[in-house]
């Protein structure tokens, strides 16, 4: 089993499986099968796992999101049932009899889980997942001791994704990757913070970045700048709004005149840019005071653990109150560029200072308070 949102990583695991099964490469396809959630049925699955191999040693059988699928078929299953207010006690009774009568001895993950260990040794069974099912689930807790082995890929993040960008750098140089490494660190940091947790993204930055370096030449950091000029806006823009959000207003200022000074990056994107960013601060502090942790806070917003784990203890130190309030006064700031009662770049410096300076209050009020 190999799950995770890391499919680059996944799919290279993937490929380094199939390759051990030493299929001839004109017989590869016809012993191949491969399945998805919508076409998964465990009869067809068993049919393909128990064919014979076809001049060949052995087979191959992959399927992509099939545990997931199973799992929505069957609380879809559920739902009617939920719904359904039994007339009486005894009619509930007797249909709760009826139906202990009617069904199967198994569900389809259970089923599933039985038949896995019946596998033949001919065949290598991929089961390829965005998350591995809960330990307490039907599934979760059929495959315990089934004897499959489970690779995890998670995304990587802080100096991982460094090191992730420089591997997969060297992996597409090939022979032609100089000795001290196909991406340099600063490259790898800068397009990184471009990048985000978008692997996908990534894999095809580095390609395009090592075909533009050449045999023999590292990708350095002016070569992220050049091709991929999303990458300074990018990091600037993020610069600004943690400045802003960090009560500096020196520096957010800076980042502000960078910004509409030496791009195209117009104030109305500055103030959209910072109403996203305090949104989302909003939005973190609501899900973690509801109980969520920060890993199910990540998926829900698309966010790498440790930016949420980030941008939430700044949401903290600021309190809602203060976030409110800075929402507000980006709301009115964009009425005013659209209304043009103010001149776009005024508004936008307005804007940095204001806000810079309701983070500082709003951070020294809570410090004195504890």
């Amino acid at each position: 089993m190999l799950a995770g949102p890391d499919d680059v990583s996944i799919d290279e695991a993937l490929r380094e499986l199939v390759a051990r099964a030493r299929l001839p490469a004109d017989m590869a396809e016809a012993n191949t099968s491969r399945f998805d959630g919508a076409t998964f049925t465990l009869e067809a699955f068993r049919f393909a796992c128990e064919a014979m191999p076809f001049l060949a040693d052995g087979r191959v059988v992959t399927c992509r999101g099939v545990i997931a699928a199973l799992g929505a078929r069957a609380a879809a299953s559920r739902m009617p049932a939920r719904r359904a207010a039994p007339a009486s006690m005894a009619a509930a009774a007797r249909r709760g009899r009826k139906a202990e009568a009617d069904a199967p001895p198994m569900t389809p993950e259970e089923a599933l889980a039985a038949y896995l260990p019946q596998v033949p040794p001919t065949t290598l069974v991929v089961l390829v997942e965005a998350d591995l099912p809960p330990a307490t689930s039907t599934l979760g807790v059929a495959l315990a001791g089934r004897g499959i082995t489970v690779q995890s890929f998670p995304v990587p993040e802080g100096d991982a994704m460094v090191r992730w960008l420089r591997e997969r750098a060297r992996r597409a140089a090939g022979a032609d990757a100089p000795a001290t490494g196909a991406m340099t660190i600063d490259a790898a940091r800068a397009l990184a913070a471009y990048v985000g947790c978008d692997v996908r993204l990534a894999m095809a930055e580095v390609r395009k970045l090592v075909t533009h370096a050449g045999v023999g030449r590292a990708v350095e950091a002016r070569d992220v700048e050049l091709l991929t000029p999303q990458a300074a806006t990018t990091a600037r823009v993020w610069e600004l709004t943690q400045a802003i959000l960090d009560g500096q207003r020196e520096r957010a200022a800076a980042r502000l005149s960078q910004l509409v000074d030496g791009s195209d990056y117009r104030p109305e994107q500055v103030v959209a840019a910072v109403r996203s960013a305090v949104a989302q601060h909003l939005n973190i502090l609501a899900l973690a005071e509801a109980g969520d942790d920060d890993g199910a806070i990540g998926r829900r917003m698309k966010m790498q653990p440790f930016a949420v784990r980030m941008t939430r203890e700044r949401a903290a130190r600021l309190g809602h109150r203060a976030l409110a309030y800075m929402h507000r006064q980006v709301l009115e700031a964009d009425v005013s560029l659209k209304t043009g009662r103010a001149p776009s770049r005024l508004a936008a410096e307005l804007l940095v200072i204001e806000l810079a300076a309701r983070a500082v209050q709003a951070m020294q009020m809570r410090s004195a308070r504890r």
